[in-house]
C-alpha cells in the first residue's frame, strides 16, 4: 500500500524538523501502539523506539513503517521474547517497511524500531533531479541523520492454511490505490498459487492480475543465456569462441569468449552508463540499434577479460546480436518459437518496439519522495532486459530447470553452471541466473529492476518450487516478499533480528571536508571523449566547479582528495584528473559502477582534430 496521508505528513514532518536537529540522544518515552491509528515521531540516529502492542490469539498484524530521512529496521517480539519477524528489508531512508505475523498467543507485543545505515541520493545538489537505480547503479550515498516516521498496525483475521498466510504478506498493496504486485508458485511442474493486488495502472484503476504483463528487467537475461546455450549444444557456437568472430565490428582489442561475456567477465563497459555519460536520460527512447554503436565504439575495457566480475548489461545485448546473426533472428523471434510458445507463454516477448500496444499492461510508478510519480520506461531493446511477462506464464518456465520441458539437460547445465576467473575463482553467476544457496537450500535465482518495475525469480531445484514476484512500485521489495513466501511455503526459520549498526552517523553527500591546493582554474575547460562522441565543459562560479554539458544541468564537482572529485549527478561517482609533467591539467577519468577509467581529454574535439 503507498504511505496515503504523505501530505499530512509532509506538513508534520517540516514542522518539527528543528527539533530534530536539537533533540537529545537518549530515547523518549513511546506511547503504546493501538490499530488503525498511526503514530508519528521524529527520531535520531542514536535512539531506539519501542511500542507495545496488545493483539488477540488467533488473529493477523500487519506493520508499516513510512521512513522520512531515515532507515529503520523493525524487530517484533512475542509476549516470551521469542522474535517472530524482523527486518530492513528497503534500506532505503525515504521507503515505506511493511512486515507481517499471526498472533498464535494474546498478549502484549513489542515492536522495536532501530536506526540502520539507509541509503539516498541527496537531490538538493543535483539539479538534473533525476533518480534511476538499479540496473544503472546508482551511487547512493549512505546516511543515518535523524528523520520522521510513521507507524500504523492493522490487525485481520488470522490463522489458516499456509496459502493464506502467502496472500496475507501481499494484502496491503491491494488497498489504498496502489501500484502493485502479482506472485505466482509452482510446485512439482503444477501452478500452485497465482495472484494479483493494486493496481497495474493508476491513471484508470486497471487491477493487477496473473495475467497482467510486466516488464521484468534483468529477469530476462536467462532467456538470453538459455538461446546461446541451446546454440552451443546444436554446434552452432561455441561458449569458448572469441565474440570479435561473431561482432567484427567491437573494437575492444583483448580476446573475449561467449561464456566471459555471459558470466559478466569481460570487461566490458556498461551500456547503461556509457549512454548516461553521452548525455541520455533513461528515459529516452533507447533502441537496440543505438547500444551496439555505443558498445562498438568502445575501445579499453573495465579490466583485461576473465580477471574480473563486474555485472554488465553491454554482455547480454551483445548475445542477442550474436543469436541474431547465428540464427538470422531477433531475439524475440528466437526465443518465442523455441521457447514460449513450445511452453504456452502466451503473452510473454522481447518488446522490441516501443510503440507497441500492449494490453493490460502494467505501467512503471515510483513512490520513493513522498508522492506517486510515473517513472517512464520506453526501452526498445532486448537480451539485457525488456521481456514483458506474466506470472502465469512465468510458472510455466521454471521447472525447465529440472523437467526440460524446451532443451535438454545438458542445455540446462550449461545454464546452472557457475563461472569462475582465470585464476579459478569461483563465482556465483552462470548464464543469465544466479546459483547459489537460501538458508541452506540450494535455489537459482535473478532479481530485475528497470524505472518503477520490480522483479524477482527464486527456484528450488530440489524441493522444484518457483516462485516469481512482479511488481510496477520502485518501493516494492520483490527479493524480500519472494524470499518470505518461500519461508512460508517451506517451513524455514525467520529472519534474524535488525540489529544497531555499530558505526556513528554516516557523513551526509557533499560534506566531505576537504580544502583543494589547486586553483579552480586550473580544472576549467572543455573536455572530450572520443569514443561517445561527447563534450564536457568545466566552469568556475564564487569559487566551486561545475560540470556542464548540452543535454545535462550543470554538476557541481566535489573536492574528495587531490585532484579528484565526486559530481553531484549519479554518473559521475569518482573523477580524477591527470596532469602533465609540468604540473598541466591533461584531462580526467571517470569511474562508478558500469565503467572504470573512462578517459576525457582537455581540449575540444576540433584541436584534437587539428592536431592529427
Amino acid at each position: 500500500m503507498i504511505f496515503n496521508h504523505s501530505f499530512l505528513f509532509n506538513s508534520w514532518l517540516s514542522s518539527f524538523l528543528m527539533t530534530c536537529l536539537v533533540a537529545g540522544a537518549s530515547a523518549q518515552p513511546a506511547p503504546a501502539l493501538d490499530f488503525d491509528q498511526s503514530v508519528s515521531r521524529p527520531i535520531q540516529h542514536d535512539e531506539e523506539h519501542v511500542y507495545a502492542l496488545d493483539a488477540e490469539a488467533g488473529r493477523h498484524v500487519d506493520i508499516e513503517l513510512a521512513q522520512r530521512g531515515i532507515n529503520l529496521g523493525v524487530t517484533v517480539s512475542a509476549p516470551d521474547g521469542t522474535v517472530l519477524a524482523a527486518g530492513d528489508h528497503q534500506r532505503h531512508v525515504d521507503a515505506t517497511e511493511r512486515l507481517g505475523f499471526d498472533v498464535t498467543e494474546g498478549g502484549t507485543y513489542r515492536i522495536r524500531l532501530t536506526p540502520q545505515p539507509g541509503y539516498a541520493i541527496r537531490t538538493g545538489l543535483d539539479a538534473n533531479a533525476f533518480v534511476w537505480d538499479g540496473e544503472r547503479r546508482v551511487p547512493y550515498e549512505q546516511t543515518n541523520d535523524a528523520g520522521a516516521y510513521m507507524l500504523t498496525a492493522r490487525q485481520t483475521d488470522g490463522g489458516g492454511k499456509k496459502l493464506d498466510r502467502i496472500d496475507r504478506l501481499f494484502r496491503p498493496y491491494a488497498t489504498g490505490g496502489s501500484a502493485g504486485v502479482a506472485v505466482g508458485i509452482v510446485k512439482d511442474g503444477a501452478m500452485l498459487f497465482a495472484r494479483g493486488f493494486g493496481l497495474a495502472n493508476l491513471e484508470y484503476g486497471i487491477p493487477v492480475s496473473p495475467h497482467t504483463p510486466f516488464h521484468i528487467a534483468s529477469v530476462s537475461k536467462q532467456f538470453a543465456g538459455y538461446a546461446v546455450a541451446a546454440l552451443h549444444d546444436a554446434g552452432e557456437l561455441s561458449l569458448d569462441d572469441d565474440i570479435h568472430v561473431y561482432l567484427p565490428e567491437l573494437r575492444t582489442p583483448a580476446p573475449i569468449t561467449i561464456r566471459q561475456m555471459l558470466n559478466h567477465t569481460s570487461g566490458i563497459r556498461d551500456q547503461w552508463v556509457v549512454a548516461a555519460l553521452a548525455g541520455w536520460r533513461m528515459d529516452d527512447v533507447i533502441t537496440q540499434e543505438q547500444l551496439l554503436g555505443l558498445i562498438f565504439s568502445q575501445e579499453a575495457l573495465n579490466f583485461p577479460p576473465g580477471t574480473a566480475y563486474r555485472y554488465s548489461n553491454s554482455n547480454y545485448t551483445l548475445a542477442a546480436e550474436i543469436v541474431r546473426r547465428v540464427t538470422g533472428k531477433t531475439l524475440r523471434e528466437w526465443t518465442t518459437a523455441e521457447v514460449f510458445e513450445p511452453l504456452g507463454m502466451r503473452r510473454t516477448f522481447f518488446y522490441d518496439d516501443h510503440e507497441e500496444i500492449l494490453p493490460e499492461r502494467a505501467y512503471s510508478y515510483d513512490d520513493r519522495s513522498g508522492t506517486v510519480k510515473k517513472s517512464v520506461l520506453s526501452f526498445a531493446n532486448s537480451g539485457a532486459t525488456s521481456l514483458f511477462t506474466t506470472v502465469h506464464d512465468f510458472v510455466k518456465w521454471m521447472p525447465n530447470y529440472r523437467h526440460h520441458h524446451v532443451g535438454n539437460a545438458r542445455i540446462y547445465e550449461l545454464m546452472t553452471t557457475p563461472g569462475k576467473l582465470n585464476d579459478g575463482t569461483p563465482l556465483n553467476y552462470a548464464l543469465g541466473v544466479a546459483v547459489g544457496s537460501y538458508k541452506g537450500l540450494p535455489v537459482i535465482d535473478h532479481s530485475g529492476v528497470d524505472a518503477g518495475y520490480r522483479s524477482f525469480m527464486l527456484y528450488f531445484p530440489d524441493q522444484d518450487v518457483g516462485i516469481i514476484v512482479l511488481s510496477n512500485l520502485a518501493s516494492c521489495n520483490t527479493v524480500e516478499l519472494a524470499r518470505r513466501t518461500a519461508d512460508i511455503l517451506l517451513d524455514l526459520p525467520a529472519d534474524a533480528p535488525a540489529t544497531r549498526s555499530p558505526q556513528g552517523p554516516a557523513r551526509p553527500y557533499g560534506t566531505d571536508a576537504y580544502e583543494p591546493e589547486a586553483p579552480a582554474s586550473d580544472y576549467t575547460g572543455v573536455y572530450y571523449n572520443p569514443e561517445i562522441q561527447t563534450e564536457y565543459r568545466i566552469t568556475e562560479r564564487d569559487g566551486l566547479l561545475y560540470l556542464g554539458h548540452k543535454r545535462i544541468s550543470d554538476v557541481r564537482l566535489l573536492p574528495t582528495a587531490a585532484d579528484r572529485f565526486k559530481g553531484t549527478y549519479w554518473i559521475f561517482n569518482e573523477m580524477e584528473f591527470t596532469r602533465d609533467r609540468r604540473g598541466r591539467v591533461t584531462g580526467f577519468t571517470v569511474s562508478n559502477g558500469g565503467v572504470s577509467g573512462m578517459a576525457f581529454t582537455k581540449g575540444s574535439i576540433w584541436p584534437l582534430k587539428n592536431e592529427k
